[in-house]
């Protein structure tokens, strides 16, 4: 079972995707909702991913990415952020980043797809007057 460490100061956005991790990838997911505590759970959990959110009280992700830099073991750490700038991105790279993730778009796109299968089963409703 992998270890992710989902540092995230969005609740709600942790929730949705501690439950996709655990269920979709068969994953122990610890959380922190900043760096600072995600710093302490990192040296305590010793993870093999981390999601990284970059605008956090307390110290945010380029403040903890400084500090884990010089990691002595190989985690995997995805950066998720609501700016695509290929300037910020590039530096985000170049900071030892395996992947970032838009959060706007996977935000978006779940609206989307949600509201494609809502649609479906209203038309299903209508069609023949129950669900299935």
């Amino acid at each position: 079972m992998k270890r992710v460490l989902l540092i995230e100061d969005d609740k709600g956005f942790r929730t949705l995707l501690k439950r996709l991790l655990e269920k979709k990838f068969d994953s122990k997911v610890f959380e922190a909702d900043d760096g600072a505590s995600g710093l302490i759970s990192f040296e305590k959990d010793r993870p093999h991913i981390v999601f990284l959110d970059l605008e956090m009280p307390n110290m945010n992700g380029v403040q903890f990415l400084e500090k884990i830099q010089n990691r002595t073991r190989q985690v995997a750490v995805v950066v998720m952020t609501n700016h695509d700038e290929k300037e910020y991105v590039e530096k985000i790279i170049q900071m030892g980043v395996d992947d970032y993730l838009l959060k706007t778009k996977f935000v978006t796109q779940l609206y989307e797809r949600i509201e494609i299968l809502l649609k479906k089963i209203i038309q299903t409703t209508r069609i023949d007057g129950s669900t299935r």
